[in-house]
């Protein structure tokens, strides 16, 4: 009699408000944890600063209104120097000592690859990662929940732009690394819908500068276009270089993960016209533009938590996880667990986070997104293209 009146007790404690079960880590009766790691420092840190801050600037501001249901999300955000070892090293400090709910706002395809079996194993779900790696796709990826669109996609949306320009002879250039092939699939992909094939291929170390070598297989065969694949830095270079030894006229491209504004600062810093004929695919609407609700409603509290930073497209991404994030949670009601967060979150099909794009999520499609735009440095900044 004893241990059965122990055992109801302890069943009604659990049903109290901020009593939570213990397979539910991260909650209480006043806080939810969230945990992230990205690219803090090091030469990725642009990406990783910009992403956070651009969703601190949402989760800040509805801390400051009181929060979800009175509870008051915690970010606990870590750095792994976009080092794969060390995102494995605090995603598992995340889970099993930190003790979060969730993860979220991941930034990377190698620091990805090295915790998705964590993420299986530990059955936790993570939403948000800076990345549009194909193997966080396919195969289906069930605690794996994508907000941009996939590299694949934006590899398309450059092969079928310039095919149709009349650019038949494509390059690329590469990070030598989960991240650069990840891309180069997608080309490859893209232009064999096109019965073409890759003119050349070059690769540089992550972390590194481009070599001679590699520079001139790339010039050798004359492309029109080039993919490139890699951090801004290197990149820019990248271009520099290849203008200076006589692909003038060629066009050169990367996608999204670049962080557009860090790029568009060295390129122009060149001089002598080195920006031109550069774009980038970005996978969420321009910030600059805003006459688009979303661009206000982000440059407003960005420019309120961050006033000494520019708004821009990484930024911008965080806020869109972060909306996403917090719509997702406040769904949950008062069935906050995790198999409920994606349960919810899959039925969001519904859910207009102000990017006037489509939503396909759903049960069998774990990506919010799949629009890509194309933009081009006017100014200052690279601007979408109408």
């Amino acid at each position: 009699m004893k241990k059965n009146a122990l055992k109801i007790l302890f069943l009604a404690l659990l049903l109290l408000p901020g009593v939570i079960n213990a397979e539910e880590n991260g909650i209480t009766k006043d806080e939810i944890k969230i945990g992230s790691s990205s690219a803090l420092s090091g030469h990725a840190s642009f990406l990783g600063t910009q992403l956070t801050q651009g969703s601190l600037a949402l989760i800040n501001e509805v801390n400051r209104t009181g929060g979800i249901r009175g509870r008051k999300i915690n970010l606990i955000c870590t750095d792994d120097k976009y080092d794969p070892p060390q995102a494995f090293s605090n995603t598992e400090k995340l889970i099993s000592q930190d003790k979060v709910f969730v993860l979220f706002d991941y930034v990377g395809t190698p620091t990805a690859k090295v915790i998705v079996k964590t993420i299986n194993t530990n059955k936790m779900p993570i939403l948000g990662f800076f990345t549009g790696a194909e193997f966080l796709r396919n195969p289906f990826q069930p605690y794996i929940i994508n907000v941009r669109g996939s590299y694949y996609k934006e590899a398309e949306t450059i092969v079928d732009w310039w095919f149709g320009k009349g650019h038949k002879r494509i390059a690329a250039f590469i990070q030598d690394d989960a991240f650069g092939y990840a891309v180069l699939d997608g080309v490859n992909l893209a232009l064999s819908r096109h019965s073409l094939k890759l003119a050349a291929l070059g690769k540089y170390v992550r972390g590194e500068l481009p070599t001679k070598a590699e520079l001139d297989k790339v010039i050798a065969a004359n492309p029109d276009g080039i993919v490139m694949v890699g951090t801004y830095t290197p990149l820019a270079l990248f271009v520099k270089q290849a203008k200076e030894n006589g692909l003038k006229d060629a066009e050169f491209h990367t996608v999204s993960f670049v962080g557009s504004e860090a790029f568009a600062k060295e390129l122009l810093a060149f001089q002598n016209g080195v920006e031109k004929n550069v774009y980038v695919t970005q996978v969420v609407p321009s910030p600059y533009a805003l006459s688009n609700n979303l661009a206000k409603e982000f440059t407003g509290l960005y420019k309120k938590y961050y006033p000494q930073e520019e708004p821009n497209y990484v930024a911008m991404e965080g806020f869109v996880n972060a909306k996403i994030l917090i719509e997702a949670l406040n769904r949950c009601g008062k069935n906050l667990t995790r198999e409920n967060f994606l349960k919810t979150l899959e039925k969001m099909s519904d859910y207009n986070a102000g990017t006037n794009l489509p939503c396909v999520i759903g049960p069998d499609n774990h990506s919010f997104f799949e629009k890509v735009f194309i933009s081009e440095i006017k100014g200052r900044n690279f601007e979408i293209l109408e």
